[in-house]
């Protein structure tokens, strides 16, 4: 039997089938799939199913199976929606042929369509499961980064607080084996000592805290004293200034206040200074370090500058990134927690480093003066 006038019959009918299954596919699985490549993905399906001459695996099609799957995954689909295709397009033959299409033409018609599903659902299987095998190794390697900046976070809390813990316990220990025999003004200014250092691991505690997306704290804002709150750094902070023979000068209004948290921004002058301090330390010439602040209409500025060395270029670039640091034995959060108060507060922190200077900028707006 020629099957020839029977396929004419069916090509005749080609944009009524084509339209029949987009019908019964945007009713099913693809609402909203742009019109326009349904049908042009259509005309190709169909001219597929009534080239009989052409046999499966030599038909031009095979080489649009990549293009089509990639299609389905970006739709979301499944496996039982490119079925449910092939089934649209048995149905929409019948609905539109009915008793004009013979049972064998048809049989040949649905070998075809199976053929090409086994391989779509095949094909679209293997993308499937390698995505899920990259999103699986992507979790995995999620996991191993938060462990990881878990133990950074850890050891580097430990570090900051290191130091405080050691002084608190030597001057307990002073006082627990003196404590008879030294003076009262004696063991006022030990315990004044051991507070500061608490005070000081507060502020640590404080900065992780402020590092952290879902901070367990949050200090409220209260108008400040910028002339007291930098004093009471350099309480802390003067031995070892003297220590390291650096020479410091101070400008700051007498009256100058901004509204802020008041222990973040003493973390991140306290971190500044410090910072500038270890800048000087390997200085063979006079070490010199200057703290001014100013304001103008529309803005506050607290200015932290040292005489030291150049921030090096490559460090520059990433130096508010977490755990980047060119100190042996630094942290590398100091600056990056630095950036997170400054944005609690509303503030920027930015610095520009020369071979004569280097300046660290806080900017505050004026609603927090």
């Amino acid at each position: 039997m020629d099957a020839e006038p029977l396929l004419k019959h069916v090509r005749d009918k080609k944009s009524q089938v084509i339209e029949q299954w987009q019908k019964l596919m945007e009713e099913q699985i693809l609402r909203g799939y742009n019109v326009s490549n349904m049908m042009r993905r259509g005309d190709i399906y169909f001219d597929y199913i009534t080239d009989l001459h052409i046999p499966p695996e030599q038909h031009p099609i095979r080489q649009l199976v990549d293009d089509w799957c990639g299609r389905f995954e970006e739709l979301g689909l499944q496996i039982i929606d490119i079925i449910q295709c092939s089934h649209s397009w048995r149905r929409a033959l019948l609905d539109v042929l009915g008793d004009s299409l013979p049972a064998t033409l048809y049989h040949q018609i649905c070998l075809r369509i199976d053929d090409f599903e086994g391989i779509l659902c095949k094909h679209y299987w293997q993308i499937t499961l390698a995505s899920m095998i990259e999103k699986d190794t992507a979790i995995h390697q999620l996991h191993d980064d938060r462990m990881n900046l878990i133990g950074k976070m850890a050891a580097s809390m430990a570090h900051e607080i290191r130091n405080p813990l050691t002084s608190i316990k030597g001057f307990i220990k002073l006082l627990r084996s003196n404590i008879h025999s030294l003076p009262k003004e004696k063991i006022d200014s030990y315990l004044e000592f051991i507070e500061d250092e608490c005070n000081n691991m507060h502020m640590q505690v404080t900065g992780f805290l402020s590092f952290s997306k879902k901070p367990m704290v949050e200090e409220e804002k209260e108008p400040i004293s910028v002339k007291q709150m930098l004093e009471y750094n350099l309480s802390l902070l003067r031995p070892r200034l003297i220590n390291e023979n650096v020479n410091l000068c101070v400008k700051i209004p007498e009256h100058m206040t901004l509204r802020v948290q008041r222990l973040g921004i003493q973390q991140v002058l306290n971190n500044l200074i410090n910072n500038g301090i270890d800048a000087l330390s390997q200085a063979k010439y006079d070490k010199k370090m200057k703290i001014s602040a100013f304001e103008d209409q529309r803005k506050a500025y607290i200015h932290i500058t040292n005489n030291g060395p150049p921030i090096p270029a490559e460090l520059a670039k990433s130096l508010f990134v977490p755990f980047v640091t060119n100190k042996t034995n630094g942290t590398g959060l100091g600056l990056t927690i630095c950036k997170q108060i400054m944005h609690k507060n509303d503030g920027e922190i930015s610095f520009s480093s020369t071979d004569k200077e280097t300046v660290f900028m806080l900017t505050f707006p004026k609603s927090a003066s």
